[in-house]
């Protein structure tokens, strides 16, 4: 019987940017297993991916939008930037001003356990330039 504590984590799997479907030519360093799990397992980071995975959302709108504080929202999109779960965009006001706003990037999430080691991959979408417009323009 394997002893849990021999079992690894391999952090060196590859991510595979998406269009809705994986192209493994695109990959880049996932964060860690652990990274990822502990933020996926937060109920706050749940509630921003869902609303972010929807449309672009600034911190406050995620606040309002999330029940929870501004720190709180604000400390879990940087956790969530830094893990390329989710990225920041910049939004143009009417006034003239912009505003920063998160859109996630995260698909899938996979986790397999492979020869006594665990493995992750972690699925992201590639938003097209071209969707986002069409996206953008159907609201007017």
């Amino acid at each position: 019987m394997t002893d849990p504590a021999d079992l690894s984590t391999d952090s060196s799997s590859t991510t595979e940017d998406a269009d809705l479907s994986t192209d493994p030519s695109s990959t880049t360093e996932d964060a860690d297993l652990s990274t990822v799990a502990d933020l996926l397992a937060d109920e706050h980071v749940q509630r921003i991916l869902a609303a972010t995975s929807v449309d672009p959302k600034s911190k406050s709108e995620l606040a309002e939008g999330c029940d929870a504080s501004l720190q709180t929202v604000s400390r879990r999109v940087e956790e969530l930037v830094a893990a390329d779960l989710v990225r920041e965009e910049t939004r143009a006001r009417r006034d003239g001003h912009h505003d920063a706003v998160y859109v996630a990037t995260l698909d899938s999430f996979e986790v397999r356990l492979r020869d006594g080691a665990l493995e992750h991959e972690v699925a992201r979408m590639d938003r097209d330039m071209t969707d986002e417009l069409q996206r953008l323009w159907r609201k007017f």
